[in-house]
């Protein structure tokens, strides 16, 4: 079985696995140009969603004749689906490769932004000490988070938050249940829960239903007190709307490894918005564990593709 393989993350040890299984039928490029040549080979292409665009889905509409399937290094596949793949492939994601490095960047976020650290560092900067911050500082114990998106990531942040001694309400298509949260609902009952949150955590697949999930009426909701945290698809949150609550303090602080758009403008209003952290959509970054995780998820998908097995983390069939 011929693959492709077009890393970033972990690309070494991805591409080492990946020749381990199938020898010299693994075709590793780069880029656009050695993935057209390289493409018609193949039955199997592994690719994260960040390198897909308009010419990545004209190269597999045009010359992927052969590929039945698409292993993602990326647990979104928002922007390959919109592109588009060719009809009868089947897409798996990474599956639960990046839930401890998203979950816990997840969490970083939360504390910094209920902890208040924002204005602590600029306070830092100023050579302030700055004890008027501490009446406005939170923690997730005894206190409402609710989840929006349960599935690897999601649960992780349950997890997480469980720990932290915080009443986790998972969000999920149709509330189901889940041992790393007290309780679930689903998402057409998301204003019911939002009036009780102290924190919201975004980790929910990016799609058109999902856009701008989070906007004017869902803030004006939230308590005034309330630390919202994405970490899944910038488009998921109005970030205008978002820059506009926190100046007017209609909740409480954020914090944003995503944004809409991305990079975001140096003249955008969110980089002025008190008690915000932005990261730059790098919750995924966790040095070496995530190629190993990464690698792990791959090599296991092929080793079942070789054996005719089902595929793991199918999500699209």
């Amino acid at each position: 079985m011929k693959i492709v393989v077009r890393a970033n993350f972990g690309a070494p040890v991805i591409n080492a696995r990946v020749r381990e299984l199938v020898g010299d039928d693994a075709l590793i490029v780069t880029n656009d140009a050695e993935m057209e040549a390289a493409i018609p080979e193949a039955e199997a292409l592994v690719i994260p969603d960040s390198t897909a665009s308009p010419e990545v889905a004209r190269i597999l509409r045009e010359k992927a004749k052969r590929l039945s399937w698409i292993q993602m290094l990326s647990a979104g596949y928002d922007a390959t689906l919109r592109y588009g793949i060719p009809p009868g492939v089947i897409l798996t994601n990474a599956g639960d490769a990046y839930a401890p490095s998203v979950a816990t960047h997840a969490m970083a976020l939360l504390l910094s932004v209920q902890k208040r650290f924002p204005a602590m560092l600029r306070a830092q900067q100023q050579h302030r000490w700055a004890r008027e911050v501490n009446e406005h500082c939170r923690i997730p114990f005894d206190g409402t988070a609710v989840v929006i998106g349960f599935g690897h990531i999601g649960q992780e942040i349950g997890r997480l938050l469980k720990e932290f001694g915080a009443h986790v309400v998972a969000v999920n298509r149709h509330g189901t249940p889940h041992p790393h949260a007290d309780e679930a609902v689903a998402l057409a009952r998301l204003h019911d829960v939002l009036p009780r949150a102290d924190s919201v955590v975004i980790a929910i697949a990016a799609n058109e239903e999902t856009r701008h999930l989070i906007g004017v009426a869902e803030l004006a909701l939230m308590k005034p007190t309330t630390a919202l945290v994405n970490i899944a698809r910038g488009y998921i949150v109005d970030c205008l709307a978002l820059a506009e609550a926190l100046q007017k303090g209609t909740i409480g602080g954020a914090g944003l490894d995503v944004t809409e758009p991305e990079p975001l403008p140096v003249d955008h209003p969110l980089w002025d918005a008190p008690n915000l952290l932005i990261s730059p959509h790098s919750a995924g970054a966790s040095g070496a564990v995530m190629g190993k995780r990464l690698a792990k998820v791959v090599g296991e998908n092929i080793a079942r593709r070789l054996k005719g097995e089902k595929l793991a983390f199918i999500v699209r069939p």
